[in-house]
């Protein structure tokens, strides 16, 4: 198995104190994928703690086939490490381990049980109060009743403040190239006016800033570099708000090439707010 498990120290959950907005919000993303893309999944949990509530998320996917469950609580008294549920819907636990974390999950029909590993230093936006991380996960997928193993690259995500999915949409993406080139990026449909952010790094490097992000159907172009996507399988994730608004947030596990030469794997998003689509 191709296995990059170089970690570099475990990583707290760092909770922060909730702002005055109601829509106020603090979220945690591990997302993984096996070298080869036969198997992968991404978990989620997300507060907001003037709102009283709790998102966990957890989904695989193998082959073709892709599922999970997104669960809504209400806010625990603890907000720290471990994040746990034990819904008949769906058993979740995350936590810190040795040199990362252990992350497990499962509902009917799926589950997963990794051990997520850092393997650079936290990337901090220039804007916002973010960071993404590379790693690396090591573990197995179920679905259906068939196991599927996990030895593959993923990635980490850590951002608090105001998160209004309804009003702005996005996208997102992050992975591996096979030269080992780790890639991240985040573009927001503002019209120009909030600029995208993101890294690239070259193998043995540390995380670089993007000076520019260019969005296409199944492409993206960070700098001078083109990524283009084959999505392996993908889950829509339906989000009502509080009043009532719509938007839908796909996610896709997804094989990229970049040039002739490089190819890899990651995850990308497209966040979709119906009231951005009335607008336009």
């Amino acid at each position: 198995m191709d296995s990059e498990q170089n970690a570099v120290g475990a990583a707290p959950a760092g909770v922060h104190r909730p702002g005055t907005d109601r829509l106020w919000g603090e979220s945690w993303y591990f997302d993984f994928a096996a070298v080869d893309g036969s198997a992968g999944g991404f978990v989620r949990v997300g507060d907001y703690p003037r709102l009283g509530r709790r998102w966990y998320w957890a989904y695989v996917v193998a082959g073709a086939h892709a599922t999970g469950y997104a669960l809504d609580l209400p806010l625990p008294t603890r907000r720290d490490v471990p994040w746990e549920a034990a819904s008949p819907a769906l058993r979740f636990v995350a936590e810190p381990a040795a040199g990362g974390w252990r992350i497990a999950a499962g509902g009917d029909g799926f589950g997963l049980d990794v051990t997520w590993r850092e393997q650079a230093p936290e990337y901090c936006y220039a804007r916002g109060s973010r960071m993404e991380q590379p790693g690396w996960a090591v573990g197995e997928v179920t679905l259906d009743g068939r196991s599927f193993p996990l030895d593959g690259p993923g990635q980490r995500d850590h951002s608090w403040g105001v998160r209004d999915w309804w009003r702005i949409g996005w996208t997102w993406c992050a992975g591996r190239l096979s030269d080992g080139t780790r890639f991240q990026a985040t573009h927001l449909d503002a019209r120009g006016r909030i600029p995208p952010d993101g890294y690239l790094m070259a193998p043995g490097g540390p995380p670089e800033p993007v000076r520019d992000v260019a969005v296409g159907a199944d492409a993206l172009r960070m700098n001078d570099t083109l990524l283009e996507f084959a999505d392996v399988a993908h889950v829509t994730i339906d989000l009502r708000s509080p009043d009532g608004e719509q938007s839908r947030l796909r996610r896709a596990m997804t094989r990229v090439r970049a040039g002739a030469t490089r190819h890899g794997i990651g995850w990308r998003e497209r966040n979709m707010p119906e009231r951005a689509a009335r607008r336009a």
